[in-house]
């Protein structure tokens, strides 16, 4: 039986812990996470546009009435379907889609009513 574990073993006794104390604690979430959508109605042109891009068909283009009684396309994202790629925000032409740092938690049913989500 070898021995030379037990140096790498006192060594690792002195050092910080890698854990957190979860829920108390929580790692920073990076810049570039790319989480849950944020739709601007008013912004969108309803071109399709990121629907066409997104490799997983998440994205579908669906009627919806406006207030004025008008229809127009918008875009309606499936949650489930999304890998967050960041494709559907880089082919956006007025940016009315943004990837957020809202991390999307199973189980919980994202709005549809709000403007922080589609």
């Amino acid at each position: 039986m070898k021995f030379s574990i037990i140096p790498k073993l006192l060594l690792n006794l002195f050092k910080k812990t890698a854990t957190i104390k979860f829920p108390k604690e929580s790692i920073p979430i990076p810049d570039n996470y790319r989480g849950v959508h944020n739709f601007d109605t008013n912004k969108c042109l309803g071109c399709g546009k990121c629907a066409e891009i997104c490799p997983n068909k998440a994205i579908e283009m669906v009627d919806v009435q406006q207030q004025d009684g008008t229809i127009q396309k918008r875009p309606r994202i499936d949650i489930n379907k999304c890998c967050f790629c960041g494709l559907c925000e880089s082919v956006c032409p007025t940016k009315a889609i943004r990837l957020t740092k809202k991390i999307p938690v199973a189980g919980v049913k994202v709005s549809e009513d709000s403007d922080s989500s589609i």
